[in-house]
């Protein structure tokens, strides 16, 4: 069944909201009166336990030990929950105090109040776990708040979630809880890779932290991927701008003679000097096996000299090629 919107929602001074308008419309009805009547007496504010509950609620959150970067959004019918975890040891201790202060608070209350004028139907809430620092926009952990009741539950689950983010080389991308399985991905990155890090290894290893929790592996879904910046000069350092268009195109050439197993490259370009070396990434068979590429020392030669006369030309220096593999890595001198 739709939900109908009786009227446009209001914002309030704790929470985050996407409904923007309204507040227009006050700051110009409050000049009109300011340029109208000088001598009117402002009138009394209106309570706003949303606001009030809210901003309580805050305050609390910061003071839990373990947890930081409290957030609270509202958009429409949705209230979210946000903060991150800094301690993984004290994950669920945390959480249990973080979703007791929330349910104590009155902010379910006084929203379901408040949306109770706008809304035929009830504000849904929402717990999600964030990178610290990312302001809720980078991966996260969604789990749905249904009563107080289901506490502990949520409580287990954030901390089997910051405890598969402890393994070493991979990311955790954004994923879902519910009752007692997960829907998830992960990322094995560039300093995982060239560590030996696999997702063969490393999906066993988030299946078994799910067994060890109580949960049933196999209703869980766990997705891996791979990934590198496009350009870098340092292992696990921010992502190097690349000025100009020569990288746009560079690895056609690669791709022309990967084969079909080929996903994209990433372009290692060491600190102090204009030497470039190209790593290219396969594709994941659906277990997680990097598939093997058609690169041979001669097909990589021949695009080797193709890069570097056609896109690099005396900007940068090709040195070498390397194919990732299942078993660790496949380098080619390119002798460009």
């Amino acid at each position: 069944m739709r939900t109908s919107r009786k009227a446009r929602g209001s914002s309030h001074s704790g929470i985050a909201t996407t409904a923007r308008g309204g507040a227009l419309a006050v700051l110009a009805l409050a000049g009109a009166i300011g340029l109208g009547a000088c001598t009117t007496p402002e009138p009394e504010s209106t309570p706003d336990p949303v606001g009030t509950s809210s901003a309580a609620l805050r305050e609390q959150l910061l003071q839990i030990e373990g947890l930081s970067d409290p957030g609270q959004t509202l958009s429409g019918l949705e209230y979210e929950l946000q903060f991150a975890i800094d301690d993984p040891d004290r994950a669920a201790e945390a959480t249990r105090e973080a979703l007791d202060a929330f349910h104590a608070s009155g902010v379910p209350e006084a929203l379901t109040a408040d949306v109770a004028e706008f809304y035929d139907s009830p504000p849904r809430f929402q717990l999600s776990i964030v990178e610290a620092g990312s302001k809720g926009a980078g991966p996260h952990l969604d789990l749905p708040i249904a009563s107080k009741d289901d506490t502990p539950t949520l409580a287990a689950a954030v901390a089997t979630w910051s405890r598969m983010g402890q393994i070493e080389g991979i990311k955790l991308q954004t994923s879902t809880f519910d009752t007692s399985t997960f829907e998830m991905g992960y990322t094995v990155d560039f300093e995982g890779l060239l560590a030996g890090v696999r997702p063969t290894a490393v999906t066993p290893q988030l299946r078994q932290i799910l067994a060890d929790a109580g949960y049933d592996p196999a209703a869980s879904t766990i997705k891996a991927a791979i990934t590198a910046p496009e350009a870098s000069n340092t292992v696990g350092g921010k992502e190097k701008y690349v000025q100009g268009t020569r990288f746009a195109r560079a690895s056609l050439p690669l791709k022309a003679v990967a084969g079909p197993n080929f996903a994209s490259v990433s372009y290692f370009i060491p600190p102090g000097g204009k030497t470039v070396d190209i790593y290219v990434l396969p594709k994941l068979a659906p277990d997680g096996t990097l598939l093997p590429l058609d690169l041979t020392d001669e097909t990589v030669r021949t695009a080797g000299e193709s890069i570097q006369t056609g896109n690099f030309d005396s900007s940068w220096d090709l040195r070498d090629v390397i194919a990732f593999t299942q078993d660790g890595m496949q380098t080619f001198p390119t002798n460009a």
